[in-house]
């Protein structure tokens, strides 16, 4: 279970556990988000992967599969949590950044960069989202400069709601995945070439339509550089 807390303190965990708690931003219907900080987080810049949930979802589980991931590699988490209680993302592309879920996620990413001894590596934020979270992710990347790449997770995007950025981008599946089949994932592939992504690569693992280990790990070896995995203690 995730232990959340509304003060930045250690959890109870072994002193090189990192700190898990909870976003203090509060949407209109009361939802919130969860981060996660690696050990001792202050002694250089981090990257950062926000992590958007799929539907029915929440910023606590999309943090969850992460947490031992990051504390290996050093990197922080932050999932939002989506400001429908039925867990899908309202980004419009008509709607200039004023939707809530738009100001929410960008108001959790500043919350954990404004914070006192955080430091942020720049040039390394990622903005990934599962499922329905995708289009959402992409959606983001491609408007607000802060991010640096995108990642869309079984996932969809509305091609017609993209902004003018354009940043490094992965998508992936499962071979059994009937939602977003591979075929599905590489014609989006081209779709985002012949608009302007120059850098795409699309990824095929074991499993349905849900994120395993093996996925979520690949993710992040494409995401940061060698430089940064072979400076991380093991």
């Amino acid at each position: 279970m995730i232990a959340v807390s509304s003060a930045w303190a250690a959890t109870d965990e072994s002193a090189r556990t990192g700190i898990t708690g909870t976003i203090r931003v509060t949407t209109s219907t009361g939802r919130q988000g969860a981060y996660y900080l690696p050990h001792n987080p202050e002694s250089r810049a981090l990257p950062l992967l926000v992590m958007l949930h799929g539907s029915g979802g929440k910023g606590s589980g999309a943090v969850l599969p992460l947490r031992d991931l990051a504390e290996r590699q050093k990197f922080i988490v932050v999932g939002p949590a989506s400001v429908s209680v039925a867990g899908v993302w309202l980004v419009e592309p008509g709607a200039g950044g004023a939707t809530e879920d738009h100001r929410h996620i960008i108001s959790c990413l500043r919350e954990i960069q404004a914070h006192p001894g955080v430091r942020v590596d720049d040039a390394l934020v990622l903005v990934a989202g599962f499922s329905v979270g995708g289009g959402a992710a992409s959606y983001l990347a491609s408007r607000e400069g802060v991010f640096t790449a995108f990642a869309v997770l079984h996932g969809h995007v509305r091609l017609d709601a993209l902004g003018p950025r354009r940043v490094r981008g992965w998508l992936s599946t499962g071979d059994r995945d009937g939602q977003r089949t591979l075929d599905t994932m590489r014609r989006l592939e081209d779709q985002l070439s012949h608009a302007g992504f120059s850098e795409v690569e699309t990824r095929v693992f074991r499993g349905g339509h849900a994120l395993g280990e093996e996925e979520l790990a690949a993710l992040v070896a494409w995401w940061l550089p060698r430089s940064h995995r072979s400076g991380v203690s093991r």
